[in-house]
């Protein structure tokens, strides 16, 4: 049987859990990469507007596209993402902590909508 017919989706209310806590987690920054945070943070977003997930080059391109105010942080990190690893660019501290609480809120906004 293929795994669709098998295995249930989560739930809004599952996923708008583990994205607050994936945000928790990124906006700590211990042991991830500064592209990295910005990047999940712009497919949260991206997840909670549309309800769809994207690559996160893609949800990058979206959110820098949407959002002048954090367009030339999110370009740096998808540069930073196309590096090597051990190359990633680093990334303004006080820049990433806005925008990840900026995607905090977005979402508590869509959880709030949904219920949650």
């Amino acid at each position: 049987m293929p795994a669709r017919e098998v295995i249930a989706a989560p739930d809004r209310t599952t996923v708008l859990a583990a994205l607050r806590a994936s945000v928790r987690e990124h906006a700590d920054g211990d042991g991830h990469l500064a592209d990295n945070r910005v990047l999940n943070g712009c497919r949260a977003t991206v997840h909670c507007r549309t309800g769809h997930w994207f690559a996160k080059r893609r949800a990058g391109e979206i959110v820098a596209a949407s959002e002048p105010a954090f367009e030339t942080l999110v370009d740096e990190a998808l540069r930073s993402f196309e590096r090597p690893r051990v190359e990633a660019a680093v990334l303004p501290a006080g820049d990433v902590r806005e925008f990840l609480a900026w995607v905090a809120a977005r979402v508590e906004e869509a959880a709030e909508g949904a219920g949650v």
